[in-house]
Protein backbone atom coordinates (compact mmCIF):
# COMPACT_ATOMS: atom_id res chain seq x y z
CA UNK A 1 0.00 0.00 0.00
CA UNK A 2 2.49 2.51 0.94
CA UNK A 3 4.75 2.10 -2.30
CA UNK A 4 1.80 2.16 -4.15
CA UNK A 5 0.76 5.47 -2.50
CA UNK A 6 4.35 6.88 -3.00
CA UNK A 7 4.48 6.16 -6.51
CA UNK A 8 0.88 7.52 -6.72
CA UNK A 9 2.12 10.51 -5.23
CA UNK A 10 5.19 11.21 -7.26
CA UNK A 11 3.28 10.70 -10.30
CA UNK A 12 0.17 13.12 -8.63
CA UNK A 13 3.13 15.93 -7.99
CA UNK A 14 4.86 15.60 -11.61
CA UNK A 15 1.42 15.92 -13.10
CA UNK A 16 1.75 19.06 -15.60
CA UNK A 17 -2.15 19.05 -15.29
CA UNK A 18 -1.87 20.43 -11.54
CA UNK A 19 -0.40 23.77 -11.64
CA UNK A 20 -2.56 25.02 -14.54
CA UNK A 21 -6.24 23.80 -13.33
CA UNK A 22 -5.02 25.46 -9.95
CA UNK A 23 -3.62 28.65 -11.54
CA UNK A 24 -6.74 29.10 -14.06
CA UNK A 25 -9.30 27.81 -11.64
CA UNK A 26 -7.66 30.98 -9.27
CA UNK A 27 -7.81 33.27 -11.97
CA UNK A 28 -11.13 32.96 -12.95
CA UNK A 29 -12.98 32.58 -9.58
CA UNK A 30 -10.90 36.52 -9.08
CA UNK A 31 -12.60 37.47 -12.36
CA UNK A 32 -15.96 36.31 -11.45
CA UNK A 33 -15.58 38.00 -7.99
CA UNK A 34 -14.58 41.57 -10.24
CA UNK A 35 -17.75 40.80 -12.30
CA UNK A 36 -20.00 40.94 -9.55
CA UNK A 37 -18.88 44.02 -8.18
CA UNK A 38 -19.23 45.64 -11.53
CA UNK A 39 -22.47 44.23 -11.69
CA UNK A 40 -23.73 44.30 -8.05
CA UNK A 41 -27.35 45.14 -8.70
CA UNK A 42 -27.47 42.31 -11.06
CA UNK A 43 -26.83 39.61 -8.18
CA UNK A 44 -29.46 38.52 -5.10
CA UNK A 45 -28.77 36.34 -2.56
CA UNK A 46 -31.78 36.83 -1.13
CA UNK A 47 -33.83 39.04 1.70
CA UNK A 48 -32.43 42.12 -1.08
CA UNK A 49 -28.57 40.90 0.51
CA UNK A 50 -25.90 41.72 -2.39
CA UNK A 51 -22.51 39.60 -2.44
CA UNK A 52 -20.93 42.61 -1.01
CA UNK A 53 -23.04 42.20 2.29
CA UNK A 54 -22.47 38.52 2.84
CA UNK A 55 -20.30 37.30 5.55
CA UNK A 56 -17.09 34.71 4.29
CA UNK A 57 -19.32 31.53 5.23
CA UNK A 58 -22.09 32.98 3.26
CA UNK A 59 -20.32 34.23 -0.06
CA UNK A 60 -18.62 30.69 -0.15
CA UNK A 61 -21.80 29.10 -0.50
CA UNK A 62 -22.91 31.53 -2.45
CA UNK A 63 -20.08 31.32 -5.16
CA UNK A 64 -20.89 27.36 -5.01
CA UNK A 65 -24.90 28.01 -5.58
CA UNK A 66 -24.14 29.53 -9.17
CA UNK A 67 -24.74 27.21 -12.09
CA UNK A 68 -22.50 25.73 -13.07
CA UNK A 69 -20.02 24.53 -10.01
CA UNK A 70 -16.86 25.51 -11.54
CA UNK A 71 -15.31 23.48 -8.59
CA UNK A 72 -17.17 20.28 -9.68
CA UNK A 73 -16.09 20.76 -13.27
CA UNK A 74 -12.68 21.13 -12.14
CA UNK A 75 -12.86 18.05 -9.74
CA UNK A 76 -14.48 16.12 -13.02
CA UNK A 77 -11.52 16.85 -15.18
CA UNK A 78 -8.88 16.60 -13.29
CA UNK A 79 -9.89 13.20 -11.74
CA UNK A 80 -10.68 11.14 -15.36
CA UNK A 81 -7.56 12.29 -16.48
CA UNK A 82 -5.27 11.65 -13.53
CA UNK A 83 -6.78 7.85 -13.64
CA UNK A 84 -6.68 7.34 -17.37
CA UNK A 85 -3.06 8.85 -17.54
CA UNK A 86 -2.18 5.60 -15.51
CA UNK A 87 -3.20 3.42 -18.41
CA UNK A 88 -1.30 5.71 -21.02
CA UNK A 89 1.92 5.40 -19.17
CA UNK A 90 1.21 2.16 -18.54
CA UNK A 91 1.65 2.59 -15.13
CA UNK A 92 -0.78 0.59 -14.33
CA UNK A 93 1.56 -2.58 -15.24
CA UNK A 94 3.86 -2.37 -11.97
CA UNK A 95 0.88 -3.65 -10.11
CA UNK A 96 -1.83 -5.05 -11.85
CA UNK A 97 -1.20 -8.90 -11.63
CA UNK A 98 -1.55 -8.50 -8.02
CA UNK A 99 -5.08 -8.11 -6.58
CA UNK A 100 -4.89 -6.85 -3.56
CA UNK A 101 -2.62 -3.86 -5.09
CA UNK A 102 -5.16 -3.04 -7.28
CA UNK A 103 -7.12 -2.36 -4.22
CA UNK A 104 -4.37 -0.57 -3.06
CA UNK A 105 -4.54 1.78 -6.26
CA UNK A 106 -7.87 2.68 -5.71
CA UNK A 107 -7.20 3.89 -1.82
CA UNK A 108 -3.91 5.56 -2.73
CA UNK A 109 -6.08 7.45 -5.46
CA UNK A 110 -8.85 8.49 -3.07
CA UNK A 111 -6.67 9.97 -0.64
CA UNK A 112 -4.68 11.88 -3.47
CA UNK A 113 -7.91 13.28 -4.82
CA UNK A 114 -8.50 14.56 -1.30
CA UNK A 115 -5.18 16.13 -1.22
CA UNK A 116 -6.06 18.07 -4.91
CA UNK A 117 -9.34 18.57 -3.35
CA UNK A 118 -7.78 20.71 -0.40
CA UNK A 119 -5.48 22.40 -2.88
CA UNK A 120 -8.75 23.40 -5.00
CA UNK A 121 -10.31 24.73 -0.98
CA UNK A 122 -7.15 26.73 -0.80
CA UNK A 123 -7.50 28.34 -4.31
CA UNK A 124 -10.90 28.96 -3.49
CA UNK A 125 -10.56 30.53 -0.47
CA UNK A 126 -7.28 32.59 -1.62
CA UNK A 127 -9.09 33.52 -4.70
CA UNK A 128 -12.22 34.41 -1.90
CA UNK A 129 -10.63 36.67 0.52
CA UNK A 130 -8.22 38.38 -1.96
CA UNK A 131 -11.45 39.39 -4.48
CA UNK A 132 -13.51 40.63 -1.09
CA UNK A 133 -10.69 42.70 0.27
CA UNK A 134 -10.21 44.14 -3.81
CA UNK A 135 -13.62 44.78 -4.86
CA UNK A 136 -15.98 44.75 -2.03
CA UNK A 137 -15.43 47.40 0.47
CA UNK A 138 -15.92 46.51 4.21
CA UNK A 139 -17.09 42.97 3.55
CA UNK A 140 -18.02 41.79 6.97
CA UNK A 141 -15.80 38.26 7.93
CA UNK A 142 -18.54 36.64 9.94
CA UNK A 143 -18.00 34.03 12.78
CA UNK A 144 -14.73 32.32 11.52
CA UNK A 145 -15.86 29.23 13.60
CA UNK A 146 -18.91 29.03 11.70
CA UNK A 147 -16.66 29.32 8.05
CA UNK A 148 -14.10 26.91 9.35
CA UNK A 149 -16.70 24.18 9.85
CA UNK A 150 -18.61 25.11 6.67
CA UNK A 151 -15.26 24.63 4.79
CA UNK A 152 -14.57 21.00 6.81
CA UNK A 153 -18.07 19.96 5.31
CA UNK A 154 -17.62 21.10 1.90
CA UNK A 155 -14.49 19.72 1.33
CA UNK A 156 -15.62 16.55 2.06
CA UNK A 157 -19.03 16.35 0.29
CA UNK A 158 -16.43 17.36 -2.82
CA UNK A 159 -14.00 14.91 -1.74
CA UNK A 160 -17.06 12.28 -2.26
CA UNK A 161 -17.77 13.67 -5.49
CA UNK A 162 -14.02 13.13 -6.29
CA UNK A 163 -14.20 9.41 -5.60
CA UNK A 164 -17.98 9.56 -7.12
CA UNK A 165 -15.81 10.35 -10.31
CA UNK A 166 -12.73 8.09 -9.32
CA UNK A 167 -15.35 4.88 -10.14
CA UNK A 168 -16.58 6.62 -13.06
CA UNK A 169 -13.01 7.00 -14.81
CA UNK A 170 -12.35 3.38 -13.57
CA UNK A 171 -15.82 2.06 -15.32
CA UNK A 172 -15.73 4.34 -18.39
CA UNK A 173 -14.24 2.10 -21.77
CA UNK A 174 -12.86 5.53 -23.05
CA UNK A 175 -11.73 9.19 -21.98
CA UNK A 176 -13.97 11.24 -23.28
CA UNK A 177 -16.63 9.05 -22.19
CA UNK A 178 -15.76 9.60 -18.00
CA UNK A 179 -15.06 13.32 -18.91
CA UNK A 180 -18.69 13.15 -20.76
CA UNK A 181 -20.04 11.35 -17.38
CA UNK A 182 -18.41 14.30 -15.30
CA UNK A 183 -20.04 16.93 -17.05
CA UNK A 184 -22.91 15.35 -16.38
CA UNK A 185 -22.69 15.22 -13.05
CA UNK A 186 -20.76 18.31 -11.85
CA UNK A 187 -24.00 19.89 -14.03
CA UNK A 188 -26.10 18.25 -11.70
CA UNK A 189 -28.64 17.28 -14.59
CA UNK A 190 -28.85 14.10 -12.76
CA UNK A 191 -29.91 16.05 -9.69
CA UNK A 192 -32.37 18.54 -11.12
CA UNK A 193 -34.52 15.29 -12.78
CA UNK A 194 -34.28 13.80 -8.79
CA UNK A 195 -35.85 17.20 -7.79
CA UNK A 196 -38.03 17.11 -10.53
CA UNK A 197 -38.89 13.61 -10.24
CA UNK A 198 -39.52 14.02 -6.36
CA UNK A 199 -41.19 16.93 -6.38
CA UNK A 200 -44.02 15.45 -8.92
CA UNK A 201 -44.55 12.55 -6.65
CA UNK A 202 -44.23 13.59 -3.32
CA UNK A 203 -45.16 17.23 -3.37
CA UNK A 204 -42.86 19.48 -0.61
CA UNK A 205 -41.76 16.24 0.76
CA UNK A 206 -39.61 15.56 -2.49
CA UNK A 207 -37.05 18.55 -1.52
CA UNK A 208 -35.67 16.68 1.58
CA UNK A 209 -35.75 13.75 -0.19
CA UNK A 210 -33.55 14.91 -3.42
CA UNK A 211 -31.34 16.60 -1.33
CA UNK A 212 -29.26 13.16 -0.40
CA UNK A 213 -28.34 13.51 -3.72
CA UNK A 214 -24.54 14.69 -3.41
CA UNK A 215 -24.57 17.29 -5.93
CA UNK A 216 -27.73 18.82 -4.42
CA UNK A 217 -26.08 18.66 -0.88
CA UNK A 218 -23.37 20.51 -2.35
CA UNK A 219 -25.06 23.36 -3.88
CA UNK A 220 -27.67 23.65 -1.54
CA UNK A 221 -26.71 26.67 1.15
CA UNK A 222 -26.07 24.88 4.39
CA UNK A 223 -27.74 26.69 7.60
CA UNK A 224 -25.24 25.93 10.04
CA UNK A 225 -26.42 28.40 12.87
CA UNK A 226 -29.05 26.04 13.47
CA UNK A 227 -30.16 24.94 17.00
CA UNK A 228 -29.11 21.42 17.73
CA UNK A 229 -26.53 21.44 14.14
CA UNK A 230 -29.14 19.72 12.62
CA UNK A 231 -28.57 21.52 8.95
CA UNK A 232 -24.72 20.03 9.85
CA UNK A 233 -25.23 16.29 10.49
CA UNK A 234 -27.18 15.55 6.72
CA UNK A 235 -24.24 16.63 4.60
CA UNK A 236 -22.01 15.00 6.91
CA UNK A 237 -23.78 11.37 6.56
CA UNK A 238 -24.02 12.12 2.82
CA UNK A 239 -20.87 12.73 2.00
CA UNK A 240 -19.67 9.43 4.41
CA UNK A 241 -22.33 7.61 2.90
CA UNK A 242 -20.69 8.32 -1.57
CA UNK A 243 -17.29 8.29 -0.04
CA UNK A 244 -17.92 4.60 1.10
CA UNK A 245 -20.40 3.63 -1.90
CA UNK A 246 -18.05 4.57 -4.68
CA UNK A 247 -14.83 4.18 -2.75
CA UNK A 248 -15.85 0.33 -2.24
CA UNK A 249 -17.11 0.03 -5.38
CA UNK A 250 -14.13 1.48 -7.29
CA UNK A 251 -12.33 -1.14 -5.38
CA UNK A 252 -14.33 -3.84 -6.49
CA UNK A 253 -14.60 -2.73 -9.92
CA UNK A 254 -10.37 -2.70 -10.09
CA UNK A 255 -10.05 -6.22 -8.71
CA UNK A 256 -12.23 -7.69 -11.10
CA UNK A 257 -11.13 -5.79 -13.96
CA UNK A 258 -9.50 -7.15 -16.39
CA UNK A 259 -6.92 -4.89 -17.88
CA UNK A 260 -5.14 -6.74 -21.21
Amino acid sequence: MLNILRMDFRRFRKNNMLPLLLAVFFAFQLFGIFMMSRYADSYSAGAGLGPGSLSASEFFQYMLAQPPSWMLLYVAVFTVHYTWSERSAGFYKNYISMRHARVSSVLAKALLLALFTLLLFVAAVAANALGRLLFFENAPTGELGQYALLLLLQFLLHWAFAVMMLFVALAARSLIAGLIIGLLLALNLVGYSLSALAALLLGEDGAGIASWWLVNRIVHPLELGQAGGADMLEPAIVALLFLLLFGAAGAVFRQREDLR
